[in-house]
């Protein structure tokens, strides 16, 4: 009989999919405090990474079952912060995504990082922390980019946490057909 030895390998992650993981933990915890549910996609085209869902309505709105896209972008350059929003370069094909109107709301949420990627997931016997914050932005309705420039900046209001009781306003908006 003949032997088969497997051998096993870590797979390098890059820092930029190193980031991608814990934004997706970050929404994914955000998301679990709500009690809403969370579907990821297998391709990530047409700018969505992630969409939330809730079952029955939620304050006081008439749509059953809001939905909410989600484009996930993660960060550590401090150079993003500024003191009234976080500034995020978007290429003119992913800001032209995200700001077409839909029949399911998109945001973009950007989490900001600790300058140390390894400082972002902290982890004890009582807590598992993930430092720092996100923030989110509907791009819906903004204009086109002027000209023939291949990126631009859009800022993401630090009012605009990216956090559970934010979460779940903005799903009771949906719910009640308001703009975000």
């Amino acid at each position: 009989m003949r032997r088969v030895i497997i051998e096993l390998r870590a797979r390098s992650v890059t820092p930029q999919q190193q980031r991608e993981e814990v934004c997706k933990a970050y929404v994914s915890a955000v998301v679990a405090r709500c009690g809403f549910k969370l579907g990821t996609w297998s391709q990530d085209d047409d700018c969505l990474d992630v969409t939330v869902g809730a079952a029955g309505v939620l304050g006081g709105g008439m749509l059953a079952s809001p939905k909410l896209d989600l484009q996930l972008k993660a960060s550590t350059t401090q150079e993003r912060e500024h003191p009234e929003h976080i500034a995020w370069s978007l290429k003119r094909k992913h800001y032209d995504s995200l700001r077409q109107r839909r029949l399911t709301p998109i945001l973009l949420v950007g989490l900001m990082l600790p300058e140390v990627l390894e400082d972002a997931v902290v982890h004890t016997a009582d807590e598992l922390i993930v430092r720092r914050c996100a923030y989110w932005l509907s791009l819906d309705g903004m204009g086109p980019i002027e000209g023939n420039v291949g990126s631009t900046t859009v800022q993401l209001p630090r009012s605009n946490v990216f956090s559970p009781d934010a979460l779940s306003a903005l799903m009771a908006k949906i719910s009640r057909e308001e703009q975000l």
